[in-house]
This record gives C-alpha cells, structure tokens and sequence, in this order.
C-alpha cells in the first residue's frame, strides 16, 4: 500500500506526470533507505486509503517502460494529502 503511494508521489513530481519503471525504481530505493520519515509518512497518508489500488482504480496508465499519473490519480493524491493535512491540525 504505502509503495503505491509512493509511486504517486514520485510520479506527481515527474515531468508530465510521467517516468521509466527504472527512475520509479531508483526513487523508491532512495526513499526506502534513506531514514524512517518517508515511510513513516506513506503509512500515515496511505491509512486513509486502505484499498488504493493504483493500477485498478486506474490511478496510473502504463505504456511501453513508463508509467504515467492520470488525472484521477492525481486528485486522488491530493484528496489524501488534504487530508492528512486536516488529521495533523486537528
């Protein structure tokens, strides 16, 4: 669950929403290992989504080597965000 957030995000931040199975591999390696925030984060955020399903719910397009945020995956994310944002102020 929380790697498919991650991928989300990682996409959100793309050019075009859009980048290599590759560069999705190297980010989350990167965000993985890098100290306990980043998951830490992804577990809170994706704990208001505990059935995302970003291939399913067609958050993500694949194409040939890349995949691509659609624009319902990116209201999703924000949806989530948002609320992640009002759980930590209330």
């Amino acid at each position: 669950m929380t790697v498919q957030l991650s991928i989300l995000k990682i996409l959100a931040g793309q050019p075009h929403g859009r980048a290599s199975i590759e560069v999705v591999k190297q980010h989350l390696a990167i965000y993985y290992s890098s100290g306990p925030e980043w998951p830490a984060r992804m577990k809170r955020i994706a704990s208001r989504a505990p059935q995302l399903d970003i291939f399913g719910q067609r958050l993500i397009e694949r194409e040939a080597g890349c995949w691509i945020i659609t624009n319902e995956g990116r209201k999703a994310l924000e949806r989530l965000e948002l609320l992640g944002l009002g759980a930590m102020q209330g």
